[in-house]
């Protein structure tokens, strides 16, 4: 009798401490930063400071999103890059709405799109949101951000989700090489394939998302299942050196899959460029 008290007792301690450990995982935002070295880079832009958001699936964090505002303003980013998902088909739109309210007036706010919005049709609905606050929509498309006279470029691709005849990334960045010519080049992208697919891309820094930070994460091991549920997959988190450009892969803030994020606190990006 007493063997089997102490066995229903170590259960239940188990199984809170299970709880509590996946509510952590779900519900406490974790900041990671980098700092970005390159030689191209504008004297200028010495400590500019991107805060990257993406996989935001409609989350909320908070009353209006106050925790993660309190984070994103405590970074005191020169621009936010939302890089996809930012809503899927269960997203109630008012909540994006006054998200991008918020972060807009906080620092200036890039989009690029991902699977979700184009897979449930919601890419029309953000569109209007996006004129509504002034967050530039940046679709297979680039801008110059300019500092004391200098500038460098950020360009942002669609995801392949998206219409079956638009350009390719190298097509986009063909277009900066006879556009703007030798430049540091900041490149937005959803998906996390870059390193493998486009390993030669003439840019100096990739942000992007998609992959979730594997859902499950190992402890010292990394991510667990890839969002095609493949197992161990890579390049779904961190910062890597790739020839001309590092990339940074975000592990998201929310989710879209039934299995809960466990070792996976949802993140949020600060990179900070200096010259090198």
């Amino acid at each position: 009798m007493k063997k089997r008290k102490a066995l229903l007792i170590t259960a239940i301690i188990l199984i809170f401490l299970l709880g509590a450990l996946m509510l952590d995982s779900s519900c406490r935002i974790v900041t990671t930063e980098y700092t970005v070295s390159s030689e191209t880079l504008p004297e200028s832009f010495e400590g500019f400071t991107v805060l990257q958001l993406s996989d935001i699936h409609g989350r909320r964090f908070g009353k209006d999103n106050g925790r993660l505002l309190k984070i994103v303003e405590k970074a005191k980013p020169d621009i936010i890059a939302i890089t996809g998902d930012l809503a899927d088909k269960e997203t109630e739109m008012g909540v994006i709405d006054s998200l991008l309210e918020a972060l807009t007036g906080i620092a200036d706010v890039y989009y690029v799109s991902g699977n979700h919005e184009w897979g449930f049709g919601r890419i029309e609905e953000l569109k209007e949101l996006f004129d509504k606050h002034g967050v530039t929509y940046l679709a297979n498309d680039y801008t110059l951000l300019e500092r004391s006279g200098e500038s460098i470029v950020l360009a942002g691709v669609e995801d392949p989700n998206a219409y079956f005849d638009m350009p390719r990334p190298d097509d986009v960045v063909e277009r900066i090489d006879s556009e703007q010519g030798d430049c540091y080049r900041i490149l937005l992208g959803h998906r996390n394939y870059w390193a493998e697919k486009y390993p030669r891309l003439s840019v100096d820094l990739i942000f992007c998302g998609h992959a979730h930070g594997g859902l499950v994460r190992i402890p010292g091991v990394g991510g667990l299942f890839g969002t095609g549920f493949d197992l161990f997959p890579e390049n779904v988190d961190g910062a890597k050196e790739c020839g001309r450009y590092t990339v940074i892969v975000s592990r998201g803030i929310g989710n879209s899959v039934p299995v809960p994020r466990l070792f996976n606190n949802p993140e949020v990006i600060v990179a900070r460029l200096e010259k090198e």
